[in-house]
């Protein structure tokens, strides 16, 4: 049986130039948590932009039945869409990945006119613009009275399409009324949207006087020691090309108006800007033609959604974003994460290359290991001749301000008593999670707390088996062929409160328990195998052969490109585009 897709509507509302998609069909292969997303690929010449749809299905006898309706804004397809690109046609496909991460092309295509896909005009004559300050001036004298609907909102009484669900307190009140009053005005009273184009405004003057010729470094986020951006930097150093830097923790509603137009002047004379994360303020203005943007994303693989995969499901990003949408080149870790980034960028494809992540090269150096080991026991003696058992969970809620993790669920003292005398338990929180664990007095001899002081790929290096969850640090073990355990007790509730790529029961590469029980005897297993019975040596030893086959396909297919040299591949990628 093959999969069966057929478009029962197809339609184009000229005026606003909104494509209306429905289809229907049946597809054979399983997908991720029994959710399907459907990707509208659009390709016109080089471009091509790879648009995410949420479908409802049901599986019946094995089968897949589903339904997609999209709204699809067609001026906002491509980034930059030109009058010669309008010439020719551009072609619609559907295709959607499995739970397995493999892609299928559904059967039925169709083609439509550039034109619909230009730009749509926006008005900015004087008098509209008179128009616009005048309400603004009018929507503020009555300020109150959106405050007040913002209140009616956060109280449950009624919903705010400005908002997400949950959101309350006087921010959300506040960008309620900052989200109506744009929506009528333009203008809002966001102090970040205002430094935003003040930042656009400075750059766009500042590229009439300035020739862009510097790689230039840019970030919110602290250049971490042996990250991607701090590896690259040296790199440059020991060829003696020169660069510059914008490095501020701060955001930009928080910078003073004085570094925002150093800022903006540093990335006027750039022709090639460096990002290791996400930079709002980059995208909401037009760059250079001849400036690019290398986007060394932070994390290896992809697991969890992110960037434009969500678009449909976050509120505050629409069809008309920009964000991430200007990056000339996303690096990767592999080839099969390109179609996953062309999707949450934005990007073409081809803009998207398996290079490698520089960071994980130290994952190939023997001597780096070994240093790092003897330094780690050098400043935590009690490691000395221990196996090392970390546990590195990641946290619950929804982000920052909420994030924690259920410690009744992972009991210090009781896994400790179950452990081998030989054993440390080295516990690395993740750093949202402000709680402690608790254990008695007896017990602290052999647990070792190394949230927010150690490096968690350096603590890997020393690690005999590492107890994780959904957990990004699962990459990093792969490389290393450290044993993994997953202790996935809400597994079910975590799925569908997060959207992923992929099926975890099929991706995760180790065995999975749910019951703490089952794995303290998991671990007890694994690390007392050489005194074990024969018979469960035979056993454990199956279970190994298994396991380190999931890991090499893991790791094929996720970090395929990773071999230790990704640092020297990025520099040349990135000298090449500055010369």
């Amino acid at each position: 049986m093959k999969d069966q897709f057929r478009l029962t509507e197809n339609e184009i509302e000229r005026k606003k130039g909104m494509l209306h998609l429905h289809a229907e069909g049946v597809l054979v292969h399983p997908v991720v948590n029994g959710k399907l997303r459907i990707l509208s690929v659009f390709s016109c010449r080089e471009k091509q932009r790879r648009f995410p749809m949420e479908a409802d299905c049901i599986t019946q006898n094995g089968a897949l039945f589903f339904s997609v309706r999209e709204n699809i804004s067609l001026p906002d397809i491509f980034y930059h869409f030109t009058e010669e690109d309008a010439a020719h046609k551009v072609e619609v496909t559907f295709e959607y990945c499995d739970a397995k991460g493999k892609w299928h092309i559904l059967p039925e295509a169709f083609t439509l006119a550039g034109a619909f896909f230009l730009p749509s005009a926006t008005k900015s004559s004087i008098g509209f613009c008179f128009y616009r300050r005048a309400m603004y001036l009018f929507c503020t004298l009555f300020l109150p009275l959106w405050l007040l609907d913002g209140w009616f909102v956060t109280k449950g009484y009624k919903k705010s399409p400005y908002l997400e669900e949950g959101d309350r307190g006087k921010k959300a009140i506040f960008y309620h009324a900052h989200g109506l009053v744009k929506e009528i005005t333009g203008y809002g009273y966001s102090v970040r949207e205002k430094k935003t184009k003040y930042f656009a405004k400075k750059y766009r003057r500042a590229c009439k006087r300035t020739v862009a010729e510097n790689i230039f470094f840019l970030s919110e986020r602290e250049i971490e020691t042996g990250g991607n951006l701090d590896l690259i930097r040296s790199n440059l150093g020991k060829r003696q090309e020169t660069y510059t830097e914008f490095i501020d923790t701060r955001p930009i509603h928080k910078l003073p108006y004085s570094q925002i137009r150093k800022a903006a002047k540093l990335a006027a004379a750039a022709k090639v800007i460096i990002l290791e994360d996400f930079y709002p303020q980059l995208h909401a203005m037009d760059l250079r033609e001849d400036t690019r943007v290398v986007q060394l994303w932070h994390a290896c693989g992809a697991f969890k959604m992110f960037g434009l995969s969500d678009i449909g499901k976050v509120s505050h990003l629409e069809q008309s974003t920009k964000n991430h949408r200007s990056y000339s080149t996303a690096v990767v870790s592999s080839k099969g994460m390109i179609p996953f980034y062309s999707e949450a960028f934005g990007i073409a494809p081809k803009c998207v290359s398996p290079l490698g992540v520089p960071r994980t090269d130290i994952f190939f150096d023997k001597g780096y290991g070994e240093k790092i080991r003897a330094r780690m026991q050098d400043t935590y003696p009690q490691l000395v001749g221990k196996k090392v058992v970390l546990f590195a969970p990641t946290f619950r809620g929804s982000g920052n301000k909420d994030a924690y993790y259920p410690w009744e669920r992972f009991s210090v003292d009781a896994f400790i008593e179950t452990l081998p005398m030989d054993t440390i338990l080295i516990i690395k929180n993740h750093p949202f999670v402000k709680q402690k664990f608790t254990c008695r007095e007896e017990s602290r001899g052999r647990v070792l707390d190394l949230t927010g002081q150690e490096n968690i790929n350096d603590i890997l290096f020393l690690t005999s088996l590492l107890i994780t969850d959904y957990s990004s640090c699962i990459f990093e073990a792969s490389l290393l062929a450290v044993p993994m355990l997953f202790y996935v007790f809400d597994l079910e509730e975590y799925v569908k409160s997060r959207d992923i790529y992929f099926d975890f029961a099929s991706f995760a590469p180790g065995k999975q328990v749910k019951d703490f029980e089952l794995l303290k005897e998991e671990t007890v297993k694994i690390l007392t195998v050489s005194g074990s019975k024969a018979e469960e040596q035979t056993e454990v030893s199956q279970v190994k052969l298994e396991t380190e086959k999931r890991r090499k396909e893991f790791c094929e297919y996720f970090l395929g490109s990773l071999d230790g040299h990704s640092t020297e591949r990025v520099t040349d990628l990135i000298t090449g585009m500055g010369k």
